[in-house]
Order: C-alpha cells, then sequence, then structure tokens
C-alpha cells in the first residue's frame, strides 16, 4: 500500500501538460462578466463523496474583491482563440460553466452565487488577459494557459490566486497563490510510474527512446522533466527534437523517428498535434513499439483524428482519473458528464475538464469553509492544508498545492487504438483498484528544484 494510499485508500493531475486539446472556441478575450441563471435552489449539492458543497445559506459581507452579500465573482483562463491551435483547452472553458451552472443551480455557496469571467488568452496573449482579470476577480479557477509562464508576474503583482487545472511551466509551477488540485511539481514527472513499469515490462524497447519536445519555454520544461525521469528509469535516448508551435510538414519528424529504430515514444503536445504525426509514420510504414503520451491526450479527438494510425503500434496515455467509459461505477465522474451534458450543450469530457472541475471543488469548499468570512487568504489556507485529495471520486488521491508535499504516486494507462480508450492492465500492473499505486512512481528528480 502505498503512503497516500494508506492515509486515503484513493487519490489528483497534471499533470500537467503542454497544451490541450481542441475543440469549438465559445468565447472572445474579453471577459463574459454572465451569471449562470440559478435553476431550482433545491438541486443537490453534493459531488460524489463531496457533501453540500454548494447549496443555500445566508454567507453575507463584501469580505474581498469580487465579493458582495449575495455574489462571487471568479474568473478562468485558457488558449481557445489561439490561431495557431482553434479551441485549444476549449474543455476548461465548458467544465467552468458546467461547474457555475451545477453550483448556482444547487443554491451556489451558502448562498452565494457564482458569476463567471472567461479569460481567451490566445496562447500569446496570457499577460494581457490576466491583467483584465486582476482588475475584477476574486480568484482564478481551473485555468490553464499553454504558456502559462508570461501571465506569473502579473498575477503574482496583483495578488490573484490561481486554483488552476494545470501548470507547465517552472514559472507557474511554483508561484505563490497558486494550489493545483492535481500538482504538477517542478522536481517529479507525472509519467515517472509508467516509465518505470515499461521499462520492467519490455527494457529492450526502452534502450531505443525518442521523445519530440517543445522549441517554447513552457512545454520544454515539461519535456525536460520527462526525460530525465525516463533516463532516471533506465531508458536511453536515441533521438530527441524541439517542435515549433506550427508543423507544417510531419514527414521529417517520423522519418527520424524511423531512422533512430525509435521503440519508446513520447511526445509533449496536445492531440491536434499528435494525431497528424502518427499519420505521418503510418504512411511511412513505421510506428514505435510504443508510445506513452500525455495526460492531456486522453481526448475522443485523438481517436477520431488519427484513426488506425493508432493500431500500427501500442499507443498508452498517461492517467490518473476514472476514466469516461466507468461512469456508471463512478458518481462523481458521471456527474461531470452529466453537468457538461446539461449545461454546456453535451460537451465532449477530457482529462483536463476533470482536472478543472477538480480545482474549482477544491475552491469552492474551501470558500465554503471559511463562511462569510471570504477572503483570498482564507481560502488559500483551507485548500492549502487539504491532504489526500480524490474531487470527490474522480481521479486517484493527491496533496493539493505546490508546496513540499504537493504530489500523488498512482497512475493507469489507457490503451488507445482506433476503437477508442480502454484501461490496460499488462503494464500497469494495478493494485489499487485500476491504478498502480506505488512511492516509486514519485521520484525527486535532482537538478530540478522543488520549489
Amino acid at each position: 500500500m502505498t503512503k497516500l494510499a494508506h492515509r486515503a485508500r484513493w487519490w489528483v493531475v497534471p499533470v500537467v501538460v503542454a497544451m490541450a486539446a481542441a475543440g469549438c472556441s465559445r468565447s472572445s478575450s474579453k471577459s463574459s462578466s454572465t451569471s449562470t441563471s440559478s435553476g431550482s435552489s433545491a438541486a443537490s449539492g453534493d459531488f460524489g463523496t463531496l457533501k453540500a458543497v454548494c447549496g443555500p445559506g445566508s454567507a453575507k459581507g463584501a469580505t474581498d474583491q469580487g465579493v458582495t452579500d449575495t455574489s462571487i465573482r471568479v474568473g478562468t483562463m485558457a488558449d481557445p482563440g489561439a490561431t495557431a491551435q482553434p479551441g485549444l483547452d476549449q474543455e476548461l472553458f465548458d467544465a467552468a460553466d458546467a461547474f457555475v451552472g451545477w453550483c448556482n443551480a444547487a443554491g451556489g455557496i451558502l448562498g452565494r452565487k457564482l458569476q463567471l469571467d472567461k479569460w481567451d488568452s490566445k496562447l500569446t496573449e496570457v499577460a494581457a488577459r490576466m491583467i483584465q482579470a486582476c482588475a475584477v476577480d476574486f480568484a482564478l479557477i481551473g485555468n490553464g494557459e499553454g504558456l502559462d509562464g508570461t501571465g506569473v508576474d502579473q498575477r503574482v503583482k496583483c495578488k490573484l490566486p490561481e486554483f488552476p487545472a494545470y501548470d507547465v511551466s517552472a514559472a507557474a509551477v511554483s508561484a505563490p497563490m497558486t494550489v493545483p488540485a492535481i500538482p504538477n511539481p517542478r522536481d517529479v514527472s507525472l509519467a515517472t510510474g509508467a516509465f518505470r513499469m515499461l521499462n520492467k515490462y519490455d527494457p529492450a524497447a526502452t534502450e531505443h527512446f525518442g521523445l519530440l519536445s517543445s522549441q517554447f519555454q513552457s512545454i520544454n520544461d515539461q519535456g525536460k522533466k520527462d526525460r530525465a525521469a525516463a533516463e532516471l528509469e533506465g531508458w536511453k535516448v536515441v533521438y530527441y527534437d524541439e517542435l515549433p508551435l506550427v508543423v507544417d510538414n510531419w514527414r521529417p519528424y517520423a522519418q527520424n523517428v524511423q531512422t533512430k529504430n525509435v521503440q519508446a515514444f513520447l511526445m509533449e503536445s496536445a492531440p491536434g498535434q499528435v494525431a497528424p504525426a502518427y499519420k505521418a509514420m503510418q504512411e511511412l510504414g513505421y510506428v514505435p513499439k510504443y508510445s506513452i503520451l500525455q495526460p492531456n491526450v486522453y481526448d475522443p479527438s485523438l481517436i477520431s483524428d488519427a484513426g488506425t494510425a493508432l493500431d500500427q503500434g501500442q499507443v498508452y496515455v498517461t492517467a490518473y482519473i476514472n476514466p469516461f467509459e466507468t461512469a456508471a461505477q463512478h458518481p462523481a465522474t458521471k456527474l461531470y458528464i452529466d453537468n457538461l451534458n446539461k449545461y454546456v450543450n453535451g460537451a465532449k469530457p477530457k482529462e483536463l475538464g476533470v482536472n478543472a472541475t477538480s480545482s474549482w471543488l477544491l475552491w469552492a469548499q474551501s470558500v465554503k469553509a471559511c463562511g462569510s468570512h471570504v477572503t483570498r487568504q482564507c481560502v488559500l489556507d483551507h485548500a492549502n492544508g487539504v491532504t489526500n485529495w480524490d474531487g470527490g471520486g474522480l481521479h486517484a488521491p493527491f496533496n493539493p498545492g505546490n508546496g513540499p508535499n504537493a504530489g500523488g504516486d498512482c497512475f493507469v494507462l489507457l490503451h488507445a487504438t482506433s476503437k477508442g480508450f480502454a484501461v490496460d492492465t499488462k503494464i500497469t500492473k494495478p493494485n489499487n483498484g485500476i491504478f498502480n499505486c506505488d512511492p516509486a512512481n514519485e521520484v525527486r528528480l535532482q537538478g530540478f528544484p522543488r520549489t
């Protein structure tokens, strides 16, 4: 039994990720400044095992920026308007709309309704949107920006807390006033468990490791961690390259993968780039024997876009959530999907949407704990004291935040084929439900400071 499983018997993400999946943009770079209608105040405010997260009450007081007797104004941020990758991280906006709609229908948080601002940072406008959020919002929640390091200074200067869906750059991961429900520590790769178990399963393949990272610093930071973790687990690099933001021709990269005889492959990117990379490899007739992809690639668009290219090798996505395919057995996962159907016109469930929802729940629970004394510091203090957080059953347990104890040691591999995703057992070797939970999955990397 792992150190986290011993305390909680269950488990939060990261992963984090570099950048996320494509979808339809539903927002502009300006604040939406809209309040979701309240719906029935009698609606249940339970979320999985979390009881009465939202509901009626008598909390009052204009206690901090964005807080009134009747409402709390909050924001989220993502990159759906990115020209290079339209729809990037749309699932973060979808998760925000779904949570706010659900929470307000239940009565708000102790009676205070949530007013949501959606800030479209368009990948390259993080700093400008952060300045706008600083002027009006109590906090940012469930946010994630592919180039998040470019907005840290503005957020810290205005003392705007964030409960992100993910942080990716070293600067964002270690910044003050950030409490991710699923942390991505600076000195830990969330893929360590997958690297460890694949090396045990087929050590000959991991002697031929290929990595496609990125030229952009935020994503490059993640790639450095993953490479270090893979090498620590015995993988040997035979091919390494860094992708530009936009790739017009994937064939040269596919040829390099083939020429270097890459058999264990990792790519730091979103489904919109992963799919054409695999199609290019399929056209050459060479796909690596194994692929370990980031959690954000657990996305239906990967299946539809890559198709049979996924069947040429064994493609796995590292995950720590209860898969959507098993939602009937997991009430919190089912509620996340039901809320998307009800409040966001049936938007597709995605890994990063779960990350965002978990952060919304952590924030809401902390706000409720502050009662009428809702200040930024009170909410941060409560959230930073939470351990063994599983989002009401959305995912394996994590210790939230970015402090020395943040992180989690559980993972599961999801096998991606043209038919969809399926839980893997042969490499994962689960020992806690579908998850492999072991302290060896959370190794501190030398040369990567924790904070």
